[in-house]
């Protein structure tokens, strides 16, 4: 229940933040254009389209985690209303999970609302909408609870700008670790330190490439194709995503029980 209340109004605060609407709208704005650039873009109006929307969703949805997520916590300590929340029955992990439940509820709404116009505006155009394209949006929705918890783990120790600057780092080097893994495959021989350094980053870093199956879905959808990935990788990829969140909402959590204010 309390954690519950802590995600409750979180997430009503988060809806008040003006940030949030702005996202909302160069995102939908985004999406609407799409048709646009697929008129004067060569490989196909539709493709564009789809391709367009999804990387609109994916990206608006990034920030909405980063810009409002960063902000949360230390908003609380410097407001004070922190002693009045742990004041009650309530642990540092109860607040910690409340914070981050709330913030992956408005992410979830954000991203809800997006594919909604999204899947309207294909609609309306006439372009084809099959499963891949929710293949790809389940995957995104669960990138994001990854960059969610990146984002609070960072805003448990640190400042909201280096807590922004930090995410954001760690939002778009996750998305290079396949090639990091292929960098250091080819510096192992010559470079052995450099090749193990990147296979450390590579295991340190979370791999947000896996849930990139944006092309994937395009693809799929413009063959008429139900699924972009076996459901298989689909369940693995989830797991995955949900692992990594778990640990890192732990080492929040040990930051923030040594964290004084």
């Amino acid at each position: 229940m309390i954690v519950a209340a802590i995600a409750l109004n979180t997430f009503r605060e988060a809806v008040r933040d003006k940030i949030l609407y702005v996202l909302l709208a160069f995102g939908t704005l985004m999406i609407l254009v799409s048709r646009a650039i697929g008129w004067v873009s060569f490989g196909g109006e539709d493709k564009i389209m789809t391709d367009i929307g999804l990387t609109a969703i994916w990206m608006f949805s990034g920030m909405v985690s980063i810009f409002v997520g960063t902000g949360l916590i230390y908003k609380e300590i410097d407001k004070r209303t922190i002693y009045t929340i742990l004041a009650k029955p309530a642990e540092r992990w109860h607040f910690l999970l409340g914070k981050y439940l709330g913030l992956a509820l408005t992410t979830l709404v954000n991203l809800l609302v997006l594919a909604a116009i999204f899947v309207g505006y294909l609609w309306l155009c006439r372009a084809p909408v099959t499963l891949a394209l929710g293949e790809a949006l389940w995957l995104t929705f669960v990138e994001m609870l990854v960059v969610t918890a990146v984002a609070i783990f960072f805003s448990s120790a640190s400042t909201p700008i280096l807590s922004a600057i930090f995410t954001t780092i760690v939002f778009f080097a996750g998305q290079l670790t396949k090639w990091v893994v292929d960098l250091g495959a080819v510096l192992k021989d010559s470079h052995p330190w450099a090749g193990k350094v990147l296979y450390a980053l590579y295991l340190v870093f979370p791999n947000l490439h896996n849930f990139n199956i944006r092309r994937e879905a395009v693809l799929a959808t413009q063959d008429r194709l139900q699924m972009a990935i076996p459901a298989n990788e689909l369940v693995a990829c989830t797991v995955y995503g949900l692992a990594y969140t778990a640990a890192l909402l732990l080492a929040a959590h040990l930051v923030f029980r040594r964290r004084n204010f």
